[in-house]
């Protein structure tokens, strides 16, 4: 074992790491091969698109924190904005609660492309389970379910 793996673990879980961190390299890479074709037929970029995402699940985000849900310094994030506003597919608006903050939501044209995106991703998805059961697909959820969980507590820490 190396030093940075905790000597609770034997080189059977270990090996299976190691396995594991291979799969998600090759998954991450097709996927974000595919995504970014998807994407560039839309006329947006992978980063556009992950804003749009987060929008997609709002009402209206301030500029701050879409800055902070996007890891990016707030002129990347604004950007990012003007090329969404001038395709259509976010508008800024203020916020009537507080004058001061400008918040960002997503147009119906940015509502339908990452719709059109997303259902692109569940028919790829739906083909996939043409391999698996569905007691398979339900523990591939639980298992997503519990990555994303795992790593949504590490990132806010």
């Amino acid at each position: 074992m190396t030093s940075n793996q905790p000597a609770t673990h034997s080189q059977a879980v270990v090996d299976l790491a190691k396995e594991l961190a291979e799969y998600i390299t090759q998954l991450q890479r097709i996927s974000l091969v595919d995504l970014s074709t998807q994407v560039s037929q839309g006329n947006i970029s992978i980063p556009q698109y992950t804003l749009l995402s987060f929008l997609s699940q709002s009402s209206g985000i301030t500029m701050s924190r879409l800055a902070e849900l996007m890891e990016h310094t707030s002129p990347a994030t604004t950007g990012l904005v003007d090329r969404l506003v001038a395709a259509g597919l976010v508008e800024r608006f203020g916020n009537p609660t507080d004058r001061r903050q400008v918040l960002v939501k997503i147009t119906d044209k940015g509502r339908e492309l990452v719709d059109r995106i997303k259902a692109n991703i569940v028919t790829k998805v739906l083909g996939l389970s043409e391999q698996l059961n569905e007691e398979d697909m339900r523990t591939w959820v639980r298992i997503y379910r519990t990555i994303v969980a795992h790593c949504s507590r590490v990132n806010q820490k």
